[in-house]
């Protein structure tokens, strides 16, 4: 605080010139010192005047904000920052007057600056700054309340700067008073609980059991309201429900390149369409594969029913059109945990070289990138169908579009409020294009060239800036990118032939591989053929489907056979009439006319059965899932691994597969495998 002034500050203090303070400094002995610091001169000091001039300039001090207000204004501790802003403002304001009294205490005594603080508060005289922070230091403002100061007050808040710094000046009582009361644990006991009970019906469960002093409502929805919502909504909400409550952390990917990640997932269509097969209502599978670095969707699959095919589908596409990725991130479905894509022999991610990354169970968090993608590419379309079924559908509206369907198919077999099945394919490539073409908010932003406006890029146009930064996809050879995606089994080869699905396939290239095992894979859609393939990788030869079968006799000699039975039956039957009837004779109807239908093609494809576990209640409760088999070699394989799991079923066909043909053609491969059969290890590990 300073204790001299100049004779140009004094003169403002008191209002006249600078003759004039000279002139009084003369007429009343001031004492001078040289000033230090820029500009030189002389300072009078305030200890050398006398008590009229002091008072008139400590009123003076009072009444005028300094010259140097950024100088003389508090500065904020870096321990407030426990404390709210109100808790702030009301400890700065307080602050404010306990250094206004350290100023005006260089002139006068510290009693007689606090009286005339007062008095210029209750006359109005205060500095612009001093007026505006007494209703905040008083901690009285924004509640229509005027209080002035008084000197018991200023005592106060001087003291307890003296004994606390500025700490000592925020007001306790506006925190949260977050003591715990008794009461409260057996509250939230009834109150924590999965059924969600409303406060006031817990409330009432509480009042009827809890011995002690009960709070009243009104006491409990405040203290409740104090309580943090994450710390309130523990046993009301469990697992994912309770985890978005939590904090997480945002996985970047500024750092990935297309390419380097792809992340899958499939989804119920919200709305109903034609089924493809039989017209009746029904609704689909889509599976979609989205580039975590662009965002772009790179592959699309539609299927009947959820199945491994429609994921394997999926993948199919997005190699072919964005590439071979590095990295495929799904969560834990059977779609994804299956033989088909996961086998280290056969499996579509071995052959390509793909590494498969599983999210947490229960935490589609992990995920959230293809969780929001799937919702922004299938919710409008399926918002765009009369058929709609997406939960902001309005009820009334899908039940009249409900019954409409169900008579006209009653009655015509079809319904014009249902798209077919071309209709729905049409319109989810235009939605993928659509949303491939639309500024994407997790991509960075760039300048309209038009506009002059800023804006996301594209999932298309991120993807083209990293084709201008020289970079290039990982292709599928053209001479392999038909048969490299369809799904394989191993199978031992005899005489040239392979079994699979109850079918002989043939070629002579096989010949060479008698008694070796090989990779057969084949088309979901035309059982007509196989393609067989070594275990390294090597692509052998097309078998056929019976390629190795002839007429037992020819033809030509059979039909000669079946005419020459057919005249000795008539004959026999001739001589039986004339012994009735001498003179009868036998006549023969014509031949009747029939129609000669075309196929549109050569063969129809056998259908793949999928053998589905069947899950009995008890296992219900699993903490895992059976995974879809393709095929029994698929079962037998799964459950020797997994014999903790078995079921009275399992054993059941696991005694009759071990007795069957097929098994003993693949009992040198269940033995090198290591999961040959041993019926009483396996039956002692199962009980």
């Amino acid at each position: 605080m300073a204790d001299a002034y100049t004779s140009q500050e004094l003169a403002g203090f008191l209002s006249v010139v600078v003759s004039s303070v000279l002139r009084r400094a003369k007429r009343e002995d001031w004492q001078a010192r040289k000033r230090q610091g820029r500009g030189g001169g002389n300072e009078w000091l305030l200890a050398s005047m006398p008590t009229d001039t002091r008072d008139a300039i400590a009123a003076a001090m009072i009444a005028s904000d300094p010259q140097d207000t950024l100088a003389h204004a508090p500065a904020i501790p870096d321990t407030f920052s426990k404390f709210s802003q109100k808790q702030r403002d009301t400890a700065l304001a307080r602050l404010l007057f306990v250094r206004e009294i350290e100023r005006v205490s260089q002139a006068v005594q510290k009693e007689k600056a606090i009286r005339q603080l007062v008095e210029a508060s209750t006359k109005g005289k205060l500095s612009p700054s001093l007026a505006k922070a007494v209703a905040v230091a008083n901690d009285r403002y924004g509640n229509g309340e005027h209080r002035g100061l008084s000197r018991r007050r200023l005592y106060e808040w001087c003291s307890l700067f003296a004994e606390g710094g500025e700490a000592a000046l925020v007001p306790r009582h506006q925190g949260k008073d977050m003591t715990v009361p008794a009461w409260a644990p057996a509250f939230l006991a009834i109150f924590q609980q999965p059924q969600k009970p409303t406060i006031a019906d817990a409330y009432r469960r509480f009042a009827d059991e809890y011995k002690g002093k009960q709070p009243s409502i009104f006491a409990v929805r405040r203290w409740l309201d104090k309580v943090a919502l994450p710390d309130r909504e523990v046993g009301r909400a469990t697992g994912n429900a309770l985890l978005k409550l939590r904090p997480h952390k945002r996985r970047k990917t500024d750092e990935l390149w297309p390419g380097d990640v792809y992340t899958a997932d499939g989804t119920t269509f919200d709305g109903e369409i034609q089924h493809p097969l039989h017209g009746q209502p029904f609704k689909p599978e889509i599976t979609l594969v989205i580039d975590v670095a662009t965002r772009r969707c790179v592959g699309l699959s539609l299927g009947l029913a959820e199945s491994a095919f429609t994921v394997l589908d999926a993948l199919r596409m997005a190699c072919l059109f964005g590439g071979i990725p590095a990295i495929l991130y799904t969560d834990n479905g059977s779609g994804y945990k299956n033989a088909l894509m996961r086998s280290e022999s056969t499996g579509m991610l071995a052959r390509l070289g793909i590494e498969m990354r599983n999210s947490i169970p229960g935490r589609p968090q992990g995920k959230g990138l293809m969780e929001r993608a799937v919702k922004t590419i299938c919710g409008p379309v399926a918002k765009r169908l009369p058929s709609s079924m997406h939960a902001d559908m309005d009820v009334d509206a899908g039940k009249k579009v409900y019954k409409i369907t169900r008579a006209e198919i009653n009655k015509l077999g079809k319904s014009n409020l249902l798209p077919t099945w071309e209709a729905f394919k049409t319109a989810m490539l235009a939605r993928v294009e659509e949303y491939n073409a639309t500024p994407h908010r997790g991509l960075p932003k760039i300048e309209n060239s038009s506009t002059g406006r800023r804006r996301h890029l594209s999932p298309d146009e991120a993807w083209r800036n990293y084709e201008l930064r020289n970079w290039e996809p990982v292709r599928v050879a053209e001479s392999i990118k038909d048969e490299l995606f369809m799904p394989g089994i191993p199978r031992k080869v005899r005489n040239g032939m392979v079994q699979l699905f109850n079918g002989s396939y043939y070629s002579e290239d096989l010949a060479d591989f008698h008694g070796d095992y090989v990779e057969v894979r084949y088309d979901i859609w035309d059982s007509s053929r196989v393609y067989a393939w070594t275990t390294r990788g090597e692509k052998i030869c097309t078998a056929v489907l019976d390629g190795n079968s002839i007429p037992y006799f020819p033809q030509n000699q059979v039909e000669a056979a079946r005419d020459r039975r057919a005249k000795a039956q008539i004959s026999r039957l001739a001589d039986k009439v004339a012994r009735i009837a001498p003179g009868a004779s036998v006549q023969l109807p014509e031949a009747p006319q029939y129609d000669t239908l075309v196929a549109d093609t050569l063969s129809a494809p056998k259908p793949v059965v999928l053998d589905l576990p069947v899950i009995k209640p008890a296992e219900a409760a699993a903490p895992a899932r059976r995974p879809l088999f393709t095929s029994v070699q698929e079962r037998y394989a799964w459950l020797m691994r997994n014999r903790d799991r078995w079921t009275g079923a399992d054993d059941d066909w696991a005694a009759e597969y071990v007795r069957s043909p097929h098994y003993a053609d693949l009992h040198d491969y269940y033995r090198y495998e290591g999961i040959a059969w041993d019926g009483s290890t396996v039956q002692a590990q199962a009980k």
